[in-house]
């Protein structure tokens, strides 16, 4: 039987690791006051590097449970599925087919937040690509808006931007948090010390972002955008791994159904 959704509608945000929330925060919180329900899904388990699952899990929780998200509204379906941190793009029907069956059992899923296409993290345009084969192929019926996390854009080597929406993806609304919320959200992206590594880089540009930008991005999002690289030049993921857009694009265009009938 399908899930009730609060009046408001239900607000679907669908992330690549436990910690990817830390850049919608906002939104988050204002799904919350606006009444919408909230469910919160995770396509991979997190584990980079051998590292335990359950840790990465709970610290998310904890970190959702300061925006007022319950823990039964999380679904980390990459950890059930054993689809390892790094290695989304080539688990992507595995992610694709399990999203579609969870939404399948949510009522009035009225909007949905995914992460950027930006060619930061490999598993994150995954996620974003997964996403909009589901929008292409008729099985979320709601609009998308996308939250970037961090790219590369212009930058050599291994440097990144934080936080950065693309010109590419089009206008940028800014969503301005206030100052006991930019608190909360900095004390909660110091609560992932299983990432204190990846937070060590993170963490001096969010609170940059947080204490004196205070604003988080959102971007609509398009399919013609999946048909062209985020940004020119070799993307961070490709820089840091071995997987490649092409490769992304392949598994994105491996999703798509023929076109049903009129």
């Amino acid at each position: 039987m399908p899930t009730d959704a609060a009046a408001g509608g239900r607000h679907l945000f669908v992330f690549a690791h436990p910690d990817d929330e830390f850049a919608c925060l906002e939104q988050i919180r204002r799904s919350v006051a606006q009444g919408h329900a909230i469910t919160c899904v995770y396509l991979t388990d997190g584990a980079y590097g051998g590292q335990a699952v359950e840790p990465r899990i709970e610290e998310s929780r904890r970190a959702l449970a300061r925006q007022g998200v319950a823990a039964d509204s999380l679904h980390f379906l990459g950890a059930a599925a054993g689809i390892p941190d790094g290695e989304l793009p080539s688990r992507m029907r595995t992610a694709y087919e399990l999203l579609c069956e969870l939404v399948s059992g949510l009522e009035r899923v009225t909007a949905c937040f995914v992460t950027a296409w930006e060619g930061g993290h490999q598993d994150h345009d995954a996620s974003h690509a997964i996403v909009m084969a589901m929008r292409r192929n008729g099985r979320l019926d709601a609009p998308v808006q996308q939250f970037s996390l961090y790219n590369g854009e212009g930058l050599p080597g291994p440097l990144f931007h934080v936080m950065h929406p693309l010109p590419s993806n089009g206008p940028t609304t800014w969503l301005p948090v206030s100052l006991p919320h930019r608190l909360l959200d900095l004390r909660t992206c110091m609560g992932y010390p299983s990432q204190w590594r990846t937070w060590l880089g993170l963490l001096p540009f969010v609170a940059f972002k947080l204490l004196f930008q205070g604003s988080y991005a959102l971007q609509a999002t398009s399919e013609e955008a999946l048909e062209r690289r985020p940004h020119a030049g070799k993307l961070l993921f490709e820089r840091r791994s071995a997987t490649t857009w092409e490769q992304i694009r392949q598994g994105y265009l491996e999703l798509l159904e023929p076109a049903r009938p009129q």
